[in-house]
This record gives C-alpha cells, sequence and structure tokens, in this order.
C-alpha cells in the first residue's frame, strides 16, 4: 500500500514538472513570437529596440526574439530597425487593400524599407521587388520626399507589391543613422502609412 502510494506520489510530481515545462515553453514561444519585450520602445506605429539599449546589454527575451527574426542583427550605433504591421492609425495593414508610404529623406547613410509575409520572408511578386532605399526609391519633385505604393495591384512608380499573403510587416533599416536622428526618432521624422482603399 505504501509502495503504491509513493508511486502515486512520484507520477504526480512528474505529472506536475511536465505540466510546468509545456507551459513554460508555451509561454516563452509565444513572448518570443508576439514580438514584444521590455527593450522595445513605440513610436506611432513603428516599434524598435530602445535606443539605449544594445544587443550586448538587453534582455534574454530581445536576444531571443534577434535569434529568431533578425540573426545577425548590427549593433544600435551600426543600425536602427523599426517595424510595424500596422498602417498609421493602427489597423493592421490588409493584403487586399492599397496604401500609400509617405516619407521623407531619412538622416542615414543608407536606409530601406522592405514588405515581409506572415513568416517573415520575401513576399514573392511579378516585378521581384521587395524592397525601396534612398537609392531606388523616386523621389517627389522637391528631391526629399517620396511616395511608396504597398499593394497587391500593379503601380506606376514606387510599387512595393504584397500579393498572396495573409499578412504584412515592414521593416525599415537606418543605418549608420545620425546622432540628430537617433536622438529625435519621433513620428513626424518616420514614414506615414495611409490606406488608400
Amino acid at each position: 500500500m505504501a509502495l503504491n502510494q509513493k508511486i502515486k506520489k512520484i507520477a504526480i510530481g512528474l505529472g506536475l514538472v511536465l505540466l510546468a515545462v509545456v507551459l513554460g515553453s508555451g509561454i516563452g514561444v509565444y513572448n518570443i513570437t508576439s514580438g514584444k519585450s521590455d527593450s522595445q520602445r513605440t513610436i506611432g506605429n513603428w516599434q524598435t529596440v530602445d535606443k539605449d539599449k544594445d544587443l550586448s546589454t538587453v534582455d534574454l527575451l530581445t536576444i531571443a526574439q534577434v535569434a529568431v527574426f533578425g540573426p545577425y542583427a548590427l549593433t544600435k550605433k551600426e543600425v536602427i530597425y523599426l517595424s510595424t504591421s500596422t498602417d498609421s492609425d493602427g489597423n493592421p495593414l490588409d493584403p487586399k487593400s492599397d496604401y500609400v508610404i509617405n516619407g521623407k529623406k531619412l538622416d542615414a547613410k543608407y536606409w530601406s524599407i522592405t514588405a515581409y509575409d506572415q513568416n517573415g520572408f520575401l513576399i514573392k511578386n511579378p516585378i521581384n521587388k521587395y524592397s525601396y532605399n534612398l537609392e531606388d526609391v523616386k523621389y517627389e519633385s522637391d528631391s526629399t520626399t517620396y511616395k511608396i505604393n504597398l499593394s497587391g495591384s500593379e503601380k506606376k512608380e514606387n510599387w512595393l507589391p504584397i500579393n498572396n499573403v495573409e499578412k504584412t510587416t515592414l521593416i525599415i533599416r537606418l543605418y549608420l543613422p545620425s546622432e540628430k536622428l537617433r536622438e529625435n526618432l519621433t513620428v513626424e521624422t518616420l514614414p506615414i502609412i495611409q490606406k488608400v482603399k
């Protein structure tokens, strides 16, 4: 009888340990895939790793997220990463809709805006165009502002296709940003994403 009680206690103990491992793993996976951590800042609809944190000093959750979503990420002195899955009104980007990304030159040696699908991959499209950057975007007549058409349907210029995907995420990379931009990264300095239809 005592042996059966001991076996029951061991079985219950092992069951609780297994349950804790499964729950802990599930929470960890959720936290990593949610893309949220204490190191992020929200600037309008854009999120970034905090300007005062670096990959060598951030929390373990941020390191895990970078390992999953941004392997080989550079340090804060070299690049600022920003991402969004919503328009400037906070609504999720709908790949069946058309958007215009209105922006202006960013004070960095090099910058780019790239579209990704729900799995974090580049979006396969008929023109093999996955991003725009300071060198290939067509600027407006003032030579400082631009409009990028984020759409599943073909556009005449600055078309960033988002065909046949369930979800879209945009990533801005600011390589060697100026100290002024780094210290004044605001809604006014970042592109605005407006739904057209």
